[in-house]
């Protein structure tokens, strides 16, 4: 039965990280956000008065940002996905042990 309890357990963890992740992701997808905001707005104001910035830039580093944050939402996807069958795994043996007594 002590099996059982830290299948329980590791279930509860996989949950536990795959929610910690998907904070991390969204607040880097709101990170990103504030920046085509911002770049948005730079957009609407004209060119940088002190010249420093480049459209350009700031477009290849906010695609560089979207490309980094759509890697890490098909990691949490695959991590879902695993979470998932952990946590059935360990339901069917809960359930399993909890009809052998």
């Amino acid at each position: 039965m002590a099996g059982k309890r830290a299948d329980d357990s590791h279930g509860r963890d996989d949950a536990a990280a795959l929610q910690a992740a998907a904070e991390r992701l969204n607040a880097a997808l709101d990170g990103l956000d504030a920046e085509v905001d911002a770049l948005l707005a730079r957009l609407q104001d004209g060119p940088d008065s002190d010249g420093s910035g480049s459209i350009e830039q700031d477009r290849a580093r906010l695609a560089a940002e979207l490309d980094a944050a759509q890697a890490r939402a098909e990691m949490l996807e695959d991590a879902a996905r695993d979470a998932g069958r952990a946590l059935d795994a360990a339901i069917a043996e809960v359930r399993n042990a909890l009809g052998e007594v």
